[in-house]
């Protein structure tokens, strides 16, 4: 909220969040988030009286993955 409207940008870090399928801003709105998706995320509203800036840090949840096993397993026969 500014008087005149200010221009908000969105960063990931020092990336510029562009508007793409997935993202969209004013709110910031992301879809279908995976763990790659977790970082710091700040909002950058600037007019020409001025600049403000709120940052957030998004943690994405999710579900245990299976362990992955290298290598050989040897079993005696009769014993699990």
């Amino acid at each position: 909220e500014g008087l005149p409207p200010p221009l908000l940008t969105w960063f990931r870090g020092p990336q510029v969040l562009r508007e793409e399928p997935g993202v969209a801003s004013l709110p910031l709105h992301l879809a279908q988030v995976s763990p790659q998706d977790s970082g710091t995320y700040t909002c950058v509203a600037e007019n020409r009286h001025g600049r403000h800036n709120r940052s957030l840090e998004l943690h994405v949840a999710y579900a245990p993955r299976p362990p992955v096993l290298n290598g050989t397993l040897w079993v005696l026969a009769g014993e699990q």
